[in-house]
């Protein structure tokens, strides 16, 4: 049932639930944050209100922090996209630092090629705007798996800050949108396995 308040009358029931105390209600609404992760425990929210799974792919996760036990992300100047969650043996969950000397690509994707430059006549084009990963492709390229590209500092393809992957279903008039996940710097470099002869960066 409270699933179906509004945020105002939420607040009016947890006012009533503590008396009518708003400290108390205060520290109620602050006690715990929820972050969302994805299988590789990338974090992809983090609020003080329980999120609408609805609005992530399925094979996300939630999980209810105590608001003092996520301090680290917020308290020495690093951003969110440095860390990941891992899940121990009892399903907690830990927020841990990606650590610069331990690498974050698998060995799986060890093959891979970096996006520098821009081509007129690209196969596949990459490019971005403040919300969105932006994917081009040539008219008349066959796509037969989905693309997957790596943002990771700047000439460093052994840190990830993010995972952009790109099914064949998301193009539409061969462009695709992937929703950018972590607030990442101006600089950094693209990686990818080179399926293709020539990708571009605009």
């Amino acid at each position: 049932m409270e699933d179906n308040l509004t945020p105002g009358e939420r607040l009016a029931l947890l006012k009533e639930q503590n008396n009518g105390s708003l400290k108390k209600t205060q520290q109620t609404l602050t006690e715990y944050t929820f972050i969302v992760y994805d299988e590789d425990g990338e974090i992809l929210y983090k609020g003080l209100a329980e999120p609408n799974m609805l609005d992530f792919d399925h094979s996300c996760k939630t999980y209810k922090f105590k608001t003092s036990d996520v301090k680290i992300l917020d308290d020495n100047g690093k951003s969110m996209a440095q860390f990941y969650i891992e899940e121990d043996e009892h399903d907690v969950c830990h927020i841990k630092l990606k650590q610069i000397e331990t690498p974050k690509i698998k060995a799986s994707r060890d093959f891979l090629t970096e996006v520098t430059e821009k081509i007129s006549d690209y196969d596949i084009d990459f490019s971005s705007s403040a919300t969105d990963w932006i994917v081009q492709k040539n008219d008349k390229l066959k796509l037969k798996q989905q693309l997957t590209f790596y943002i990771t500092p700047i000439g460093d393809p052994h840190i990830l800050y993010e995972r952009v992957v790109v099914p064949i279903e998301t193009f539409i008039d061969n462009k695709a949108l992937v929703k950018r996940k972590n607030s990442i710097d101006s600089d950094y470099s693209i990686y990818t396995h080179k399926i293709f002869d020539k990708y571009s960066r605009s």
